[in-house]
């Protein structure tokens, strides 16, 4: 199979501080684990043997972001087996062609159903066309115009919130994680039992660092409960 990332995608999985994470349209709130999501993704592209196209100019749009480390980027893609990047080709021309006569002969604006600024609409084209040439059966963006119009010209369009989370390896590990963001503090133990020491070994409390005014981390240190 060939899968195709945006830009969107691409620098989530590259760069991925370069970005805040996308809003999950079911909650309005950033998307959970993303980074988790995108690695289990990448994990099972890999296995899998997929091939992942960045178009030309989604490379363009990702160099631009990366600035100075462009070349470093490059690099790294180039030498992945897993990339291929592709040129907006004459065969893509020839589909983007198509593409802009078909919407003519629906009548209309030449944008189609699409918004946004005409070079947009051109845009986003351009990638759907590659797509559509190298056989892409599924792409990858949180762009909501690129999907919409990706999804009508018969690609599956996976979004952001839509990657499945990988499964929870600790999940009582995780437990205890969401009970210290609930107000656990620094060196207490979630059970309130000291484990025992076993061959004289000296019991070490774990060591985390939350979010705590002064005057709670005074109190935690008299070992009052907040």
């Amino acid at each position: 199979m060939i899968v195709l990332f945006d830009n969107s995608f691409l620098t989530l999985v590259l760069h991925p501080t370069m970005k805040r994470p996308p809003l999950d349209p079911s909650t309005s709130r950033p998307v959970e684990r993303v980074s988790e999501r995108v690695d289990l993704l990448l994990e099972t592209l890999e296995k899998d043997r997929e091939t992942i196209i960045i178009p030309t100019p989604v490379l363009t749009e990702f160099l631009v972001l990366a600035g100075n480390d462009g070349p470093l980027y490059l690099t790294e893609i180039n030498s992945n087996r897993n990339y291929s990047v592709e040129d907006f080709d004459q065969r893509a021309a020839v589909e983007l062609a198509a593409m802009h006569l078909s919407i003519r002969a629906a009548g209309g604006d030449r944008r189609g159903e699409q918004e946004g600024t005409y070079a947009k609409v051109v845009f986003d084209r351009q990638i759907v066309a590659i797509a559509k040439v190298n056989n892409v059966t599924a792409l990858y963006s949180d762009d909501d115009g690129l999907g919409k119009f990706a999804e009508r010209n018969g690609i599956k369009v996976v979004r952001t919130w839509e990657l499945p989370l990988p499964p929870e390896k600790h999940p009582l590990f995780r437990g205890a994680l969401d009970d210290a963001h609930a107000g656990l503090l620094e060196g207490r133990v979630v059970d309130g039992d000291t484990p025992e020491k076993k061959d004289d070994t000296k019991y070490e409390p774990p060591r985390r660092k939350f979010s705590l005014s002064d005057d709670e981390l005074e109190e935690a240190r008299k070992g009052e409960e907040i």
